[in-house]
């Protein structure tokens, strides 16, 4: 199986930081959309840590609710901000207990598989947390939000899901992992959003039966205080040490550039599309 340290020799991985606000929920995916772009136009792989407050992002899926009003009301009652991405899937949370990473990897769809994709994901976050009592596993973990296949879990309990994303421009391999804060609440919020949204009276579309217990920070099932900027700092670490990864943070001038903010501004208003209520 391919690895990240052979998928481009002797290349520079360049490296992301953002933090946004609430109210900046579709700037931080019309980034995620524009440096997927850019990671083809430079040939560069690029690393993206970010986080969001207080918002809950909406897949495409989220909108065939039967209730989606009363839905988005549940959130907006509970203080969340809210979008839908324009890409398939199910509603995660975001806050500033969770990390969201995403790996930009320029024209690889010819040579990387879906699940060899997600393995790379999976991996990274096994060589960092491992240890000779801990065990990272990825099965569909039933009634959390957002399942999937490349769910990760600690002793059945889910702290991560992993999807990716697949174009012209390349593979981008997005995750989410609950890091700190209560994600009781998280579960509760979005078991609430289903309820509310009646999402067991569609039969066309299948939702999550949400169990907030099914769900779990990763401080709490490794039994250490963890925050997401040292689950960055361990992450970026072991992109060094064990996937043999040299990093530089050097795309920070090229963002603020014409053309990727142009890029930019047109990611934002394509999002704007597939929001509840839109009117062209």
């Amino acid at each position: 199986m391919q690895d990240l340290a052979t998928l481009y020799p002797q290349k520079t991985w360049s490296v992301v930081n953002q933090q946004f606000s609430a109210d900046q929920g579709q700037l931080a995916f019309a980034h995620a959309n524009t440096l997927l772009a850019l990671t083809k136009e430079c040939q560069q792989p690029i690393i993206h840590f970010w986080t969001l407050e207080k918002t809950v992002i909406l897949g495409m899926m989220d909108t065939k609710l039967p209730e989606l009003t009363a839905a988005t009301d549940q959130l907006t009652a509970a203080g969340y901000h809210y979008f839908v991405r324009n890409a398939g899937g199910l509603g995660i949370v975001a806050d500033t207990g969770i990390l969201n990473l995403s790996l930009y990897l320029p024209e690889a769809a010819d040579h990387l598989s879906i699940n060899a994709a997600y393995e790379l994901m999976k991996t990274l976050f096994s060589k960092t947390f491992n240890t000779s009592n801990i065990t990272i596993a990825h099965f569909e973990v039933q009634h959390s939000y957002c399942p999937g296949e490349y769910d990760l879990s600690i002793n059945g309990q889910k702290f991560a899901g992993i999807a990716q994303r697949r174009s012209k421009n390349g593979i981008a391999i997005l995750l989410y992992a609950s890091i700190e804060g209560d994600q009781q609440a998280r579960g509760t919020l979005m078991q609430h959003f289903y309820q509310a949204g009646k999402a067991q009276q569609q039969t066309r579309w299948t939702f999550p039966d949400v169990h907030p217990e099914t769900m779990a920070n990763l401080a709490d099932l490794l039994h250490q205080p963890l925050t997401v900027a040292s689950v960055s700092q361990q992450l970026s670490a072991s992109l060094q040490s064990n996937a043999g990864l040299t990093l530089q943070s050097d795309l920070q001038t090229l963002m603020q550039e014409a053309d990727y903010q142009t890029q930019l501004t047109k990611n934002t208003q394509l999002l704007r599309r597939y929001q509840p209520g839109y009117q062209p």
